[in-house]
């Protein structure tokens, strides 16, 4: 039943229009991301301002663990008086409580880059008899010296708690049982799975920490250096971007999104390497031919037959949508200009020798034998070049597709 009640009255968290302290988090969340994958993780999810500022599902492992983490970055320090760490402990105790029933399994994490400070006796402090510890109240809950830091950091908690739910409900009475259940137990229970992190690094100090994890990356997944600012962007955009979605799932960026940026360009890189470097040279060939197959070989021999041209006229067809339905165009351009250069110098000769007349069959015999030369060329150039297509058939309808096209003619 509390349960129930804290999910209808629970404060909202999430961003406010402006995404304010996005940066931060944004950062942070990749960086989970990246230590993921380096961890050799594969099921690890993260996003921002869901929740709480960062979090991170991480279903790798026998149980489901969920992390929340709360990013403040500020050019002073923070005391248990502070209002940053009076909300973020407000929040990480409602998300224990209700969000997932008080799992052992949930972590929360305070990260700023500011100070611990020692409390000064105001506010709520003030009401308390006994002297504060020498030590400040935060530094005693890093070092779970919980019997000296609760008997202040509890009414501290409790007098902001209750006041900022009295905001967002008329049943404060709920909250009230709810503080009420706490044993000192249940107390320490929680503040256990309190991670604090002061004085760590700033917003720009993480961003050169993950483009160091990304550089890592690069060489493990034999990526080249260069690629290694885009795929920081991409990530953080994919982070980013994912905040704007309203579906839960949506929101996520999962660690094997991150592992195929790394891999898809593993093997651009792959290909650029082995790439045919003529490629460029495919766009500078001039053309001015406009004739079609059908017009260059019955222009040289008038009574070729109509059913075989029917015949090839389908070949080049499925030539042409084989092509272009190759993922990278430079190969295919680089294979025509390979092709294109051996029909050439052949064709060239049939000319010289035979004039413009030409018959079936000697037409025949040369489609064969511009095959015949080119494949050589194409399975030659294939042990130092990544080639479009290796095989005989692709070969013949791309001559055929020179020849329909305004590359090719015999005359």
């Amino acid at each position: 039943m509390i349960k129930d009640a804290l999910e209808i009255e629970k404060i909202n968290t999430d961003a406010d229009s402006n995404l304010k302290g996005i940066g931060l988090q944004k950062v942070r969340a990749a960086e989970r991301l990246l230590k993921a994958l380096i961890d050799g993780k594969r099921a690890v999810f993260c996003t921002i301002e869901h929740i709480d500022d960062v979090l991170e599902i991480d279903v790798d492992g026998e149980k489901t663990e969920y992390t929340t983490e709360q990013n403040k970055s500020y050019t002073s320090g923070f005391s248990m008086n502070s209002q940053e760490i009076k909300n973020s402990l407000r929040i990480f105790f409602d998300n224990w409580r209700s969000v997932v029933e008080s799992s052992e399994s949930m972590r929360f994490v305070f990260y700023t880059n500011a100070p611990i400070l020692k409390e000064k006796k105001v506010g709520v402090l003030k009401n308390i008899k006994e002297e504060l510890p020498e030590q400040a109240l935060i530094q005693l809950l890093i070092e779970k010296e919980y019997e000296s830091a609760f008997p202040f950091v509890l009414p501290i908690m409790k007098d902001y708690y209750i006041e900022q739910h009295k905001k967002h409900t008329q049943d404060i009475g709920i909250y009230e049982q709810l503080w009420e259940s706490m044993t000192f137990e249940k107390w320490k229970s929680f503040f256990d799975l309190i991670e604090w992190n002061f004085e760590q690094k700033d917003e720009k100090e993480v961003r050169g920490e993950i483009e160091e994890l990304v550089r890592q990356l690069c060489c493990k997944f034999n990526v080249e250096l260069k690629y290694s600012d885009k795929i920081t962007a991409q990530i953080l955009d994919m982070v980013e971007f994912r905040t704007s979605e309203t579906d839960f799932l949506h929101r996520m960026v999962h660690v094997g999104e991150i592992k195929s940026l790394f891999l898809e360009l593993a093997q651009e890189s792959k290909i650029q390497e082995k790439l045919d470097p003529l490629h460029a040279k495919w766009d500078s060939i001039k053309c001015d031919d406009i004739r079609d197959i059908n017009d260059k070989f019955l222009g040289v021999c008038p009574d070729f037959d109509m059913d075989l041209l029917e015949e090839l006229e389908e070949e080049y067809i499925e030539g042409a949508f084989e092509q272009n339905q190759h993922q990278n165009h430079k190969q295919v351009k680089a294979y025509n200009y390979r092709v294109y250069g051996v029909c050439k110098r052949i064709v060239k000769h049939v000319i010289k020798e035979n004039g413009n007349v030409l018959s079936q069959n000697q037409i025949e015999n040369i489609i064969e034998n511009l095959t015949d030369e080119a494949e050589k060329l194409i399975l030659d150039k294939a042990k130092t070049y990544s080639v479009a297509f290796e095989d005989r058939d692709m070969v013949r309808k791309t001559i055929l597709l020179l020849f329909q096209e305004c590359y090719l003619a015999f005359d």
